[in-house]
């Protein structure tokens, strides 16, 4: 048995109808030219299902209702039935992408049965193209994207192959290496004490933190990153209901990191000015762009590389999308500085103190959350945007090519819409999720996303122009006023012209 930590437990109790704490991942595969047959049956019958499944996909609630369990624990499911959790689906002709998107839709609105294990996997025929798709949900308590990334590229490979296949619910998470048998009694009590002063540790590191910016707020000082709880009035800062609307876009990494290297910018800080951009132009076409700066939160993992692969090790920063800024340039300018100062400060608290500043922030937002009372209370920010770092390589399960893998996150009340954006291979695979009622219309923010890269490479473009302009006409400055060295140092110098009886005029430059 293993209790939850705090953070997960949250995603417990706060879990309501309307506002269902599971995450997704939407993934397209492109079968081998030429394929006849079924391939998800076919796969499955290359699946040694004598093999149990391993946790957490083994692991169920131990009280399904934990209204009065302040930290749930896990057991192990003793009668883990397989066929529950793998479901079988396929679109009618002609197995569009519309089609699809309002099937994941519908799934993704319903809640996990808490008396199972809380993992469904849908494997999907008939996508046009020749392609097949595969949705599966993990409840947010179980895993986070940083651990399903890593159990994603433990059952694929980077080869086409049709032997060794492995069930993802085999894989299980990759846990911490400590020997039981020489973890002693003493050793176990040294770890508690450890964990019990980190934890009063990170209280301390928050006071300060918290004094640190009241004093700065006081004082005037210079602020780039916003506060949480500031954020203006937006159409998707509403109470929602259970049905979604999901949308998603693909745009070539490598496009990103060309940009990204002319400007000086990171790779994240391009993808807020993309979901900046679209979200100025959608909020503009609805006459609903508030004077002020829309505001992200964004999730930040604070998990070591050799931690165990299971629950949720995050923190998160609020930042400005300069959404207020017209200018393409000056509005990624505002969101580095922004995005660079909130995570300098986060990185100068301890991992304990990182996780329990996510707690601190989401609180509120949680708590009314749960009470029904989201859209009354101003949340941290007006939407979440996370950027999970996928597989760098090519993945194949079996002889079918991973193409994309759209991710799918969490809504709450007051939070109606939040994009989620992973990469893989050359690519980045944006999912957008959304409350229907809030964005019934989604699909025309997932077309500003590319038009926004579009205005990013142009405006990129005119930049360099102008600084190649700038330089060249610098440099031809600098060598006029050099004086011209005669050939001959014993030739006579040459004569100084007259000056002009009168000034010439100078044209001024309207601006």
């Amino acid at each position: 048995m293993a209790r939850l930590n705090l953070q997960d437990a949250a995603f417990l109790q706060v879990e309501t109808t309307e506002c269902p704490a599971h995450v997704a991942g939407l993934q397209i595969y492109q079968l081998p030219d030429h394929y006849e047959g079924n391939f998800f049956r076919e796969m499955m019958s290359q699946i040694d299902l004598s093999i149990p499944p391993a946790p957490p996909f083994n692991m169920k609630l131990k009280s399904p209702t934990i209204s009065l369990d302040v930290l749930p624990s896990w057991v192990e499911d003793k009668n883990f039935d397989l066929d529950y959790h793998v479901r079988y689906s396929a679109l009618p002709a002609p197995g569009t992408m519309d089609q699809l998107m309002k099937l994941v839709e519908r799934l993704h609105s319903r809640l996990l049965d808490r008396t199972r294990p809380l993992w469904e996997c849908y494997y999907i025929d008939g996508l046009e193209g020749n392609r097949v798709a595969l949705y599966f949900k993990v409840h947010h308590a179980s895993m986070d994207g940083v651990a399903a990334m890593s159990i994603l590229s433990r059952v694929t490979s980077t080869m086409p192959q049709t032997k060794n296949v492995k069930g993802f619910w085999q894989a299980g998470a990759a846990k911490r290496k400590v020997d039981p048998q020489t973890e002693n009694l003493t050793m176990r009590l040294l770890r508690g004490y450890s964990g019990l002063r980190d934890q009063a540790k990170s209280l301390r590191q928050l006071s300060s933190t918290a004094i640190k910016s009241g004093m700065q707020a006081l004082s005037g000082g210079t602020r780039h990153s916003p506060r949480p709880f500031t954020a203006p009035a937006t159409i998707f800062n509403r109470a929602i209901t259970q049905h979604r609307r999901f949308a998603v876009h693909t745009i070539p990494l490598s496009r990103i990191k060309s940009i990204s290297g002319d400007l000086g910018m990171t790779v994240n800080d391009l993808v807020l000015a993309i979901c900046a951009g679209a979200l100025r132009r959608y909020l503009q076409d609805h006459k609903a762009l508030p004077a002020k700066p829309v505001l992200a939160m964004c999730p930040v993992s604070v998990r070591p590389k050799d931690a165990e692969q299971s629950g949720n090790q995050i923190s998160m920063i609020v930042t400005t999308l300069a959404t207020n800024e017209p200018d393409t340039i000056k509005r990624l300018h505002l969101i580095h500085e922004s995005a660079k100062e909130a995570k300098d400060n986060l990185s100068s608290l301890s991992r304990e103190a990182a996780t329990n500043y996510a707690l601190l922030m989401n609180g509120a937002l949680l708590l009314a959350n749960a009470s029904g009372l989201g859209d009354k209370i101003a949340p941290p920010a007006n939407l979440v945007i996370s950027n999970v770092p996928g597989p760098r390589e090519r993945l194949f399960l079996m002889d079918a090519e991973l193409v994309n893998n759209y991710p799918m996150s969490v809504l709450v009340h007051g939070q109606a819409l939040n994009i989620t954006v992973t990469s893989y291979a050359d690519e980045l695979d944006f999912g957008l999720l959304a409350a229907r009622e809030a964005m019934p219309d989604l699909d025309m923010l997932a077309t500003y996303i590319g038009e926004a890269c579009d205005e990013l490479d142009t405006a990129n473009d005119t930049h360099l122009t102008t600084q190649a302009r700038s330089a060249t006409e610098k440099l031809v400055r600098s060598r006029a006023s050099k004086k011209p060295v005669a050939a001959n140092r014993n030739a006579p110098a040459a004569k100084k012209p007259k000056p002009a009886a009168t000034l010439s005029t100078v044209a001024k430059v309207k601006k």
